[in-house]
């Protein structure tokens, strides 16, 4: 009974040890040769950038198997593959046009982190695992972006698991696979840009302002200056919105031309409240609500502007 106890454990060792060794551990790594075609309003940029794998078992391809799930499309070259002191090396180029659903709450202040999302396609988790190769992983020291300042970047290796089994009979709940992302992190240079888009809308409102210093009886070009002012800004969110994706949270664009909006109306009313004064035959107190009026709408104009700008640069 004993001698077979014994034979049957050892039949059996070989196929525990099996069921327990651990997953191969794969050190992935890249450098990010350039990056561009920024577009925010086709959310997506460009990247070209090596990645690379190095591994003891020569059983696992992982630059076969390499996925790039947030793409929209990819081209592979210069691909290489050596075996040096029982490890593999293997890598290739890859020239990627990369998903991005840009965060343009506080454009134009905003910063952005693009993402690389690099996948293990076939093997999962209890086989392979990756491990990131951060100290080789860099970036070309002489990119640089138009209107944009790269401010950091980073390699980390992670799980990705998947509420499905895919239909692998083998497989109870979901699957797990090795995941490494890379983040590159950007702010824009965001003065010129903010001058050159919103000059046109404060120039619309400061003349339109100008109304409290006409008579509140020459209607016309009292009530046709605020009009005018109101379809300039109306235009100026046409022309900023054409660069800009569609999107359903509430920008620094939408306030800074809302409040703008809001301003020009209140700008007519006061108008017409100025005008029903002047007739009634208090022209004298129409000159000093026109000149309070001015003051106060010009004033509480400017501050919050300043604050709502203010805001979005320190990214409160």
């Amino acid at each position: 009974m004993q001698i077979r106890i014994a034979l049957a454990f050892l039949i059996s060792l070989p196929v525990f040890l099996h069921a327990q060794a651990p997953p191969d551990t794969v050190r992935i790594g890249a450098f990010i040769n350039d990056i561009y075609d920024i577009n925010l309003s086709d959310k997506s940029f460009s990247a070209q950038f090596w990645v690379w794998f190095n591994y003891a078992n020569p059983e696992l391809k992982p630059l076969e198997s390499l996925e790039i799930p947030n793409a929209k499309s990819l081209e592979y070259s210069l691909e290489f593959n050596e075996a040096s002191n029982g490890l593999q090396w293997t890598g290739k180029k890859v020239t990627a046009v990369i998903k991005k659903d840009w965060d343009i709450r506080r454009f134009p202040f905003d910063k952005q982190t693009m993402t690389v999302v690099l996948e293990e396609s076939d093997k999962d988790v209890g086989t392979m695992v990756y491990a990131a190769d951060t100290e080789n992983t860099k970036i070309e020291p002489d990119l640089t972006l138009s209107n944009w300042e790269i401010t950091g970047f980073e390699l980390s290796a992670e799980t990705k698991r998947y509420n499905t089994t895919y239909g692998d009979p083998s497989l109870n709940t979901g699957s797990e696979y090795p995941r490494a992302t890379l983040n590159i992190f950007i702010r824009r240079k965001s003065w010129g840009l903010f001058f050159s888009l919103f000059t046109g809308l404060y120039v619309a409102f400061f003349i339109s302002s100008l109304v409290f210093f006409i008579d509140p009886i020459d209607v016309d070009p009292r009530f046709g200056l605020s009009v005018g002012g109101l379809f300039a800004a109306v235009g100026n969110k046409y022309i900023v919105d054409s660069i800009l994706p569609q999107s359903t949270t509430f920008t620094l664009v939408d306030k800074l031309h809302i409040l703008t909006y809001l301003f020009l109306l209140l700008c007519i009313v006061l108008s017409v409240i100025s005008l029903r004064i002047w007739k009634n035959g208090h022209e004298r107190r129409s000159a000093r609500f026109d000149r309070t009026s001015y003051f106060i709408i010009v004033s509480l104009y400017a501050i919050i502007n300043t604050w709502l700008i203010y805001s979005a640069s320190r990214g409160m």
